[in-house]
């Protein structure tokens, strides 16, 4: 487990260009390599982005969870890398039809043919992985696709907590590396970035 209480600064973000919303795996357009962050609404995953990425269009933080129903493209930086933003899953008061229209859409994604190089996989730090992480971990771990666990909102644990979590995931079979981070504190960001950039 990646864990550490390093600020990540403003001038270390990755600089990516927005390249546009789709409603659908199949309107993607064609890239060279993507990489793609998923994760449970009301995660993080906005902020963590917000924080990591330099863009002109940033990802929008709402306060209501299960907003974003978009796959948002972005263009780092000019490396020939793109990354794949997806909205959140897992959300309760999300309708039923959009719940298995996302279903289908994540499914869908992660059994395509797309150049997948990795995945980042944000998590609440104080929760525990559900059915739907155990299943993007299958079908990743089937097509060899690299996930980064990203355990978020870390500054909301003690420190027998934290310790008590990087015991629990001492076996990481399932993910090729776990991080322990925060996006509100901007805490150990640094290793996103540069793992990131050694796909480019």
């Amino acid at each position: 487990m990646i864990s550490g209480k390093d600020v990540f600064p403003d001038g270390e973000r990755l600089v990516a260009e927005y390249l546009g919303k789709f409603n659908d795996v199949k309107a993607l357009p064609e890239t060279s390599a993507e990489i793609a962050c998923i994760g449970r609404s009301n995660s993080g995953k906005s902020s963590l982005l917000k924080s990591l990425l330099n863009s002109a269009t940033m990802p929008q933080i709402s306060s209501r969870p299960g907003s974003t129903r978009l796959i948002h493209l972005y263009g780092l930086g000019g490396r020939g890398l793109t990354l794949a933003d997806f909205p959140g899953y897992g959300y309760a008061k999300s309708s039923q039809v959009f719940r298995a229209r996302f279903t289908g859409m994540l499914a869908a994604y992660l059994k395509s043919p797309r150049p997948i190089k990795a995945l980042l996989l944000m998590m609440d730090s104080r929760r525990e992985p559900e059915d739907e992480e155990k299943e993007i971990a299958r079908i990743a771990g089937e097509r060899h696709v690299p996930i980064i666990l990203c355990l978020n909102k870390s500054d909301q644990l003690n420190q027998s907590e934290t310790a008590k979590l990087a015991a629990k995931y001492k076996v990481t079979k399932p993910f090729f590396e776990i991080v322990l981070l925060s996006a509100q504190k901007r805490r150990n960001l640094g290793y996103l970035r540069n793992f990131i950039n050694s796909l480019g």
